[in-house]
């Protein structure tokens, strides 16, 4: 299995590092081949699919060669980052039948309102969300880059879990639909 963990903030201080670094080493515990995508390296300015950089084809690529996506973000005003959006927002048909896990970071609310946003995004990218993972004060949660609450333990392992059941049962329909990308790309 290959996941993708994007972490969608570039801001300075994040919290949301030390959470998405702890999901691509337990990612690797459990024998996935895990790799994380930063924002910060596809700081781009707009989105324009028709005409696509040589970063974007990167990141295009990365996205075709999953089986899984997760999606950590903290929770900018009710919503999710500028950034993670026109990152997301550089492809369309290439998130088709991947599921996704929604890992938050909130100090307060723990990004519920992330949550709603990014499932109701990630629909509409054609991706199907499957479970989410809600942090609460990051800083309380870790001891250095591991996780000291056995709960949140669990719900990491249920949300791989729980991707790990959707992944298989989706790719026949990832199969097709990359099929179809590659011969549109090619000119067949």
């Amino acid at each position: 299995m290959k996941v993708k963990i994007i972490l969608g903030t570039a801001r300075e201080g994040r919290k949301s590092e030390k959470v998405a670094k702890y999901l691509v080493k337990k990612a690797g515990a459990l024998g996935w081949e895990a790799e994380l995508i930063d924002v910060r390296d596809y700081l781009l300015a707009y989105t324009h699919r028709w005409k696509v950089t040589p970063e974007m084809e990167v990141y295009r690529n990365k996205i075709l060669e999953a089986d899984a996506l997760v999606i950590v973000a903290p929770e900018y005003n009710g919503s999710y980052p500028g950034e993670l959006k026109i990152l997301l927002d550089t492809i369309y048909d290439e998130y088709e039948a991947l599921p996704v896990g929604i890992v938050t970071v909130s100090s307060v609310t723990g990004g519920v309102r992330l949550l709603q946003e990014l499932r109701l995004a990630s629909v509409n990218y054609r991706m199907l969300p499957v479970g989410q993972v809600l942090f609460y004060n990051v800083d309380d949660l870790f001891d250095g880059e591991e996780l000291k609450d056995e709960k949140y333990r669990e719900r990491v392992e249920r949300l791989f879990r729980t991707l790990e059941k959707y992944a298989k049962a989706l790719r026949p329909i990832r199969e097709e639909v990359r099929e179809r990308l590659r011969e549109k790309t090619e000119g067949v």
